[in-house]
């Protein structure tokens, strides 16, 4: 299987890097962007990346995964709200977290969907709150609806682990517990 990791300026590392640390081992990761040059995370970290998005097959992307950050910037990019929807056109799981979700509302990915917000919730009257009209809003760390996945930010243990759960990874229920259990430290 491949995931494909979105990196942008401003992307939260942090919100995904377990994600990366769960699949490595059995998945192939590429990093996907808009352009291909160096991309600075929140955290001042330096990326580079695999892949542009207009060379990717789409065909071969199992899981997307749009991390958090400030996405504002994209939120009117056509090349990559084409290939997202191309991706959901496809039945291909697409994750989001904090401002990935956001971002995926922005591009009209949620309507009718249930979803999450970023961390500190939705302002209906906020832009950010604009994006998510028509969706269904929850207030719990991840939710799944189809092959969307949305988390808030600071649930990415949980995040990863139910991309994983969503991916088949887990033989069962107790794997996914252990390893959530395992990476939030609770013995």
């Amino acid at each position: 299987m491949k995931i494909a990791l979105f990196y942008y300026d401003g992307f939260a590392e942090f919100e995904i890097a377990l994600a990366g640390l769960i699949f490595h081992h059995e998945h192939d990761i590429v990093s996907i962007a808009l352009e291909n040059r160096e991309y600075r995370s929140e955290e001042n970290q330096r990326f580079c990346v695999d892949q542009i998005i207009k060379d990717v097959d789409i065909d071969s992307i199992d899981l997307l995964v749009i991390p958090g950050g400030n996405p504002a910037p994209l939120v009117n990019n056509q090349e990559l709200k084409s290939f997202v929807e191309n991706l959901v056109h496809k039945n291909k799981k697409i994750g989001g977290i904090c401002g990935g979700a956001s971002l995926l509302a922005a591009f009209g990915i949620l309507k009718g969907k249930n979803c999450t917000g970023d961390t500190s919730g939705v302002d209906p009257k906020s832009d950010e709150g604009k994006y998510y009209e028509g969706s269904i809003v929850s207030d719990k760390h991840v939710v799944v609806d189809g092959n969307i996945i949305t988390a808030q930010g600071q649930a990415y243990a949980e995040f990863a682990v139910e991309l994983a759960r969503q991916m088949d990874l887990y033989k069962n229920e107790d794997e996914y517990k252990e390893d959530l259990k395992w990476l939030k430290n609770i013995r």
